[in-house]
């Protein structure tokens, strides 16, 4: 895999962020693009010792504005599938996708009032998903994003957003507690409010309805950071320096213990469980399929490899499975 470094990150993407949007948006835009790369390059060292192989990497333009550069590993001896992803996403946007934006920007005014006739956007994400091949490591999911828009009257709304949450198959209390202390004691170094906002905030939008019960043991979600808060940069730039020490521990604690074929086949029964939420509820998932030139691979790359269904495949009372199902029913406070 050819080495992308910060500066060939950069030397890519030139080009990308609109020169019409103010001179604050476009130094805003590049500090987080720094930010996101240099994560990007410790994520990927980190999981690239751990599997002892390097990633395929993929690059893609998009023809309405962006592009994105992707690496994973598919089929590895630890890591069954796993990427992290850089993207950057501008231009015009569908009518119902800045309805969503208009909604999750939480705006009073109106759509024709508030929206430019080209709906000029802007979006930066960095994400990672890591899926190991041992059922007792906990599946990943982080995602950090930096969104833009201009309006009419010339002025432009940005805000920051995140995701941070684990999905295991058995439950392990030590593993949650050191997952949420971790993101709790990063989250109270900027407010003590966060952490129990958004680990509430977490559980509520991980939810699957039809299910009863959460996707995973949650950890913390967040939106609508107004990006005109210096102090909402540094927190944001905290959770992507917290990826790290929150989940690389657990991924080496477990991923070499021992496993029966019976754990391999409840693990796909929860992959399931993963691929219905993000097929059927997740918003990043719907923003993404609503993006003329998005590159669906790269889109689609957070489900898990394989899955299974069954009939009413409830788990034995009083099992370890049964265990885990119980608190997704019922999350608890972890940290």
């Amino acid at each position: 895999m050819e080495a992308m470094t910060e500066e060939k990150i950069l030397s890519f993407f030139q080009g990308c962020i609109p020169t019409d949007f103010s001179s604050r948006t476009q130094t805003q835009a590049d500090r987080i693009l720094r930010l996101f790369a240099k994560v990007r390059e410790e994520l990927l060292q980190e999981l690239q010792k751990i599997e002892g192989a390097e990633f395929k990497l993929d690059t893609w333009k998009r023809a309405e504005g962006g592009g994105g550069i992707m690496v994973v590993m598919s089929e590895g001896d630890v890591l069954s599938k796993t990427n992290v992803d850089l993207s950057i996403v501008t231009g015009k946007l569908p009518m119902a996708v800045v309805e969503h934006l208009h909604q999750a920007a939480k705006m009073t005014t109106s759509l024709d009032d508030t929206f430019t006739k080209d709906h000029n956007f802007l979006g930066i994400s960095l994400s990672c998903v890591v899926h190991a091949k041992n059922p007792h490591v906990p599946a990943g999911e982080f995602n950090l994003r930096f969104m833009v828009m201009k309006l009419n009257n010339g002025a432009e709304v940005g805000w920051y957003g995140g995701v941070m949450d684990i999905n295991p198959s058995y439950l392990v209390p030590e593993d949650a507690t050191h997952f949420h202390k971790t993101l709790k004691d990063m989250c109270d170094k900027h407010d003590a409010s966060y952490y129990p906002r958004f680990k509430k905030w977490c559980d509520e939008y991980f939810f699957i309805p039809h299910r009863g019960e959460t996707r995973g043991l949650g950890g913390i979600f967040f939106d609508n950071l107004t990006s005109k808060e210096e102090g909402n940069f540094n927190f944001l730039e905290s959770c992507a320096n917290t990826i790290l020490p929150a989940y690389l521990p657990i991924l080496k604690a477990r991923m070499c213990d021992t496993f029966t074929d019976q754990e391999i086949a409840w693990r796909q029964l929860r992959n399931g469980r993963y691929t219905e939420f993000n097929l059927m509820y997740d918003k990043g998932l719907k923003f993404g399929l609503q993006l003329p030139g998005f590159q669906m691979e790269t889109l689609l790359a957070s489900q898990p490899p394989t899955a299974l269904w069954g009939y009413k495949l409830d788990p034995e009372p009083g099992s370890r499975e049964d265990e885990l199902v119980q608190v997704l029913r019922c999350p608890r406070e972890w940290a």
